[in-house]
């Protein structure tokens, strides 16, 4: 075997024994709903559609893919202040010899409320529930017995005895996002948020011991004028998940062009620092 496939089985292998890391994107703002499910519904207008993809080390034979789907949207009611919201968001990611597969479905319901008659301050608070399935290939790997001395013989046993190759668990998460907007150009959003609060079990050799780490999350984001079209948006994540733990700081300079069709309209650069690993670069429109 390369040392390539070697690393991985290992990977797979001691997944059942350590604590794993969730997933997660670089730039963290682009996917509400993963980074905090109480965003649900924290947007102008009436729907919001998100599409993320994700390839990664891409030195290895088999890259890191991940795809992330999702949708929310404010309810029509006839409360005053207060205002509820629907999310749902689909995620997989796939790695590896074994495709290595984990998949992730969650609805997001928030409830929005106005703490200013002026409307200016929001507190949105929300709960996460879904279902989680983790998968691999074993017959896609190869293993020391299969060898014969000679050459790779898949007729031989592996010598690998697994109870299972799937796993299934409920999962659940919530949040709470504080929000004051003073108007589009100058507002605060921060978050905290955690995630896999009835830490499920998540062990292929059926080990009750093993279970997912509770993730939390403390994220914020500001965006206030410096000029007549030109805005500063400094952004901020701090993340930890068992002996894990991720600081993620950024900045953003937001140019303001004319409105299309009367909606407004800007180009943004920037980028984020994931502290002592690696600078992101970002542009959007």
């Amino acid at each position: 075997m390369n040392k390539y496939k070697i690393i991985f089985i290992l990977c797979v292998l001691c997944s059942s024994f350590a604590f794993a890391q969730d997933i997660h994107f670089s730039q963290f703002n682009a996917s509400p709903q993963n980074l905090n499910p109480a965003q649900t519904g924290l947007f102008d207008g009436d729907w919001r559609f998100v599409g993320n993809h994700r390839s990664q080390w891409s030195a290895i034979p088999v890259p890191y893919t991940t795809f992330s789907l999702a949708s929310d949207t404010r309810l029509k009611t006839k409360l005053k202040n207060d205002v509820p919201a629907l999310g749902l968001i689909v995620n997989t990611d796939k790695a590896g010899d074994s495709k290595f597969t984990t998949t992730q479905v969650f609805a997001s319901a928030s409830y929005i409320k106005k703490l200013s008659s002026d409307s200016t301050n929001f507190i949105s608070i929300a709960v996460q529930p879904g279902i989680t399935t983790k998968s691999f290939n074993v017959n896609a790997l190869t293993f020391d017995n299969q060898f014969n001395g000679d050459h790779y013989n898949p007729a031989l046993g592996s010598g690998e005895n697994f109870n299972t190759t799937r796993i299934t668990y409920f999962d659940l998460g919530g949040g709470l996002v504080y929000l004051w907007r003073k108007n589009q150009r100058t507002q605060i959003n921060i978050g905290f948020s955690a995630f896999h609060l009835n830490m499920p079990k998540q062990s292929f050799f059926d080990n009750r011991d093993i279970k997912l780490d509770i993730k939390t999350t403390f994220s914020g984001m500001a965006e206030f004028p410096v000029a007549e079209q030109l805005d500063v948006v400094p952004t901020f994540l701090y993340q930890s998940q068992g002996k894990f733990n991720e600081t993620v700081v950024g900045l953003f300079g937001k140019y303001y062009l004319k409105p299309v069709n009367g909606v407004p309209t800007a180009l943004s650069l920037g980028g984020f620092y994931r502290l002592k690993d690696a600078f992101i670069i970002v542009a959007n429109m």
